[in-house]
């Protein structure tokens, strides 16, 4: 074949991969070459502008900004504004002469809104949080040594004036929620807020843990705000404590792993035990019967950070830039099995864990969340070339 007819077939082609507008000039452009005058015309074809491709980092970049922005930012500001009206809401009924059950029922329920906002977010682990041993102080939680218990005891023993400054050189357990958690929901009665013979030093400790629940969430909270400390920054560009978006991806997908571990272990797996009535005592927020609605909480937030918050998801990077539609498919469909799953939890979980239809619908949520891992350790992984490295918790 001499060099014209070459030219030619090539042209020809590209014909099924062209513009319609432009299958004349080629063509017209393949014969005048076989006669050997072409180059005029074919410098004269002026081609469709092209519009450059992002690259990864670029597509990781927006996933970070949108999750920074659309989730990041509104739960530590949740976070600050619930636990700033639970202090307030401490100091009100604890300058009470005397209350009542509703007034309690109020006190409990705002607790329960910083147990829901922390829940939302107790997943990342970059940043202010892991400053100061923040999230220990914040939620210290597993306690198999019953720190939270014994520190409580030791705060209301004390003969000291137990105000927040004296509180935040405490031991981590006797500074958060849990620690809370026990002086809003005693084991027993005579133990309650509204009728206790030490009630007016349970109010002293309530009051100031409340006040070190709230400056913990505010300096979380202004250290990430663009005006403030900036950890947002850091994280959507890759700098700081990160070394390039990539590196910022890698480490929050590590810290979304162990969440799922940790929620599908810690949170059931170890107090379903082996049989039944399982081990409720070891559950989080056993006194408040918050454990449920924990799990559902952390749970829900998988597909918010799969998503980024219904921004520039990882389902946009999957198909859009990787053109891996069934990857995302499959992550997709998981974490929704997932969320069902938790959403069928319903009532207490003591009573879940010790009857045989409980026990089903915890083990089901469990089996939801090692799909979501597996999809998530494997070909998720590949598709997005990220390296994850953590310590799991499976054993199963």
């Amino acid at each position: 074949m001499d060099v014209n007819q070459t030219m030619i077939k090539t042209n020809m082609k590209f014909l099924t991969k062209t513009p319609t507008r432009l299958l004349t000039c080629l063509l017209v452009t393949a014969v005048l070459t076989a006669c050997g005058g072409s180059e005029t015309i074919i410098d004269a074809i002026d081609p469709e502008p092209t519009t450059p491709g992002t690259t990864i980092e670029d597509e990781f970049g927006l996933w970070l900004t949108d999750l920074a922005n659309n989730h990041v930012l509104p739960s530590y500001q949740n976070l600050q504004a619930s636990s700033a009206s639970l202090s307030s809401q401490t100091t009100e009924f604890c300058a009470k002469a005397s209350n009542n059950n509703d007034d309690l029922v109020v006190l409990q329920q705002s607790w329960r809104a910083v147990v829901a906002s922390w829940q939302t977010i107790a997943w990342l682990k970059v940043g202010p949080i892991m400053n100061d041993n923040r999230i220990f102080r914040l939620h210290y939680w597993p306690d198999s040594k019953d720190n939270v218990g014994r520190g409580v005891t030791n705060l209301l023993a004390s003969s000291e004036d137990v105000n927040e400054a004296f509180i935040a050189k405490q031991r981590v357990g006797s500074q958060g929620l849990p620690a809370l958690e026990l002086l809003l929901f005693p084991e027993a009665n005579q133990d309650s807020l509204l009728n206790a013979n030490d009630k007016d030093k349970r109010c002293q400790v309530l009051t100031a843990i409340s006040a070190n629940v709230a400056t913990i969430s505010e300096v979380v909270n202004s250290k990430w705000q663009i005006a403030g400390g900036n950890y947002h920054g850091q994280l959507t560009q890759g700098t700081g404590d990160f070394s390039s978006k990539k590196d910022a991806v890698e480490e929050l997908v590590t810290n979304w792993l162990e969440q799922i571990e940790r929620v599908k272990d810690e949170k059931m797996l170890v107090p379903l035990s082996v049989a039944s009535p399982g081990i409720p005592t070891i559950a989080e927020h056993v006194f408040s019967d918050e454990s449920v609605r924990s799990i559902q909480k952390n749970i829900a937030t998988f597909k918010v950070i799969y998503s980024a918050g219904g921004g520039h998801g990882f389902d946009n990077i999957l198909i859009d830039h990787l053109s891996q539609q069934n990857i995302a498919t499959e992550m997709l469909t998981a974490i929704d099995n997932a969320i069902v799953s938790a959403d069928a939890l319903t009532g207490s979980y003591e009573d879940l864990l010790k009857t045989d239809e409980g026990r089903a619908q915890i083990t089901a949520a469990i089996d939801a969340l090692r799909a979501i891992r597996d999809v998530l350790t494997v070909d998720f992984v590949q598709a997005t070339d990220i390296n994850i490295g953590f310590n799991s918790n499976d054993g199963d």
